[in-house]
C-alpha cells in the first residue's frame, strides 16, 4: 500500500470516530508510524511495508478510542524541546509557552549576567523548567511536584535534552523547599480547572490527563491562593511571579495577589484573546 492511502483510510477512521481534526492527527500518526516526513510522504508517496501498515492501523485505532495523540507518539515539542508524556503527567500546551517568554523577559529585564534562582511549581512534565534552564544555562533551577510518575517524566526529559542545570522534587508546592531558599523568578502553571467542569472537558482530557493536574477546586483558585498567600518567605525581595491563568480567572487573581502583598505588572493575552498569564512582583517594587 503506499502511504497516501494509508494517510486517506487512518483519516476517515478518525473522522467516523469523531475526532475533531481527524486528517491532523492522522497525519502524526502516519508520519510516526512510518517514520518519515510529511514533506517526503507527499512527494514520493512511498510503499510501505505490512508492519509499518499494521503499526498505523494500531495508533489510529487508540486515537478513535480518544487517547490523547501526544501520549501515542510519546512526545510533544515545547520551546524548541522535545517533552516526553505519557498517561499521568499532563500535556504541554502551546499557551503554556507564553509564559517561557515572558519569564525570559523578566530575566533578561534585570542582570543577564548574574546566576539566576528559579522555582518552577506544579512542574508536572518539566517542560517550563528545562525551558528556563536551557535559556539561562547559567541559572539553577528547581521543579516541585506532588506526582511521581510526573517527575520521572521531568528527570527523564531533562536527560534527553541534555540540561543539567535543573533538580526536581517531590513535594505539594513550596513543600521541598529548604530553609533560607530564596528565588528571583517563580513560575506555575497550576491545576485551574473548576471542580464541576471537569466532565464537561473533551474526552482526551477529562478521560487521560491526570485529574490532580487540573483540578482547581470548586472555583478553580485554589492554588493560586495557596501559592500567593505562600510567596513571600520565598521570593526575594526584587523577585518575580509569573502564573498561567484559566479563562476568566485574571481578575480574581489579581485581587488574591493585592491581598498578600502583590502588585500585578502585566496581564498578558493569548493568540485566542483570553487573559492568560499574570505576572506580580512584591509590594512597592513595580517594575515594567
Amino acid at each position: 500500500m503506499k502511504i497516501l492511502d494509508a494517510l486517506r483510510a487512518a483519516t476517515e477512521t478518525l473522522e467516523k470516530a469523531g475526532i475533531d481534526d481527524p486528517l491532523a492527527d492522522a497525519e502524526i500518526l502516519t508520519w510516526h508510524a512510518a517514520d518519515t516526513d510529511r514533506l517526503t510522504a507527499f512527494l514520493d508517496n512511498p510503499d510501505i511495508a505490512s508492519q509499518t501498515l499494521a503499526k498505523i492501523r494500531r495508533l489510529t485505532t487508540r486515537r478513535a478510542k480518544g487517547e490523547p495523540v501526544q501520549y501515542i507518539v510519546g512526545h510533544v515539542e515545547f520551546c524548541g524541546l522535545k517533552i516526553a508524556v505519557g498517561k499521568g503527567v499532563l500535556i504541554p500546551r502551546p499557551e503554556t509557552e507564553l509564559l517561557v517568554e515572558e519569564a525570559a523577559k523578566t530575566l533578561n529585564s534585570c542582570n543577564p549576567d548574574l546566576p539566576a534562582d528559579i522555582l518552577d511549581l506544579c512542574t508536572g512534565s518539566g517542560c517550563i523548567a528545562l525551558a528556563l534552564a536551557r535559556e539561562f544555562p547559567g541559572a539553577t533551577v528547581i521543579g516541585t511536584d506532588i506526582s511521581a510518575k510526573a517527575l520521572h517524566y521531568a528527570r527523564k526529559n531533562a536527560s534527553s535534552n541534555d540540561i543539567t542545570n535543573v533538580t526536581f522534587r517531590k513535594a505539594s508546592l513550596f513543600g521541598p523547599i529548604r530553609k533560607g531558599e530564596a528565588f528571583d523568578l517563580i513560575t506555575a502553571n497550576p491545576p485551574y480547572i473548576i471542580h464541576s467542569e471537569i466532565s464537561e472537558l473533551q474526552r482526551e482530557v477529562k478521560d487521560w490527563e491526570p485529574v490532580d493536574a487540573l483540578d482547581g477546586g470548586n472555583d478553580g483558585l485554589d492554588f493560586y491562593r495557596a501559592i500567593l498567600s505562600k510567596e513571600g518567605p520565598y521570593l526575594k525581595p526584587n523577585g518575580s511571579l509569573i502564573l498561567e491563568l484559566g479563562y476568566g480567572q485574571a481578575s480574581a487573581v489579581a485581587e488574591i495577589s493585592s491581598r498578600n502583598g502583590f502588585d500585578v505588572v502585566s496581564i498578558i493575552r493569548d493568540l485566542a484573546g483570553i487573559e492568560r498569564i499574570l505576572k506580580a512582583v512584591p509590594s512597592g517594587l513595580y517594575r515594567s
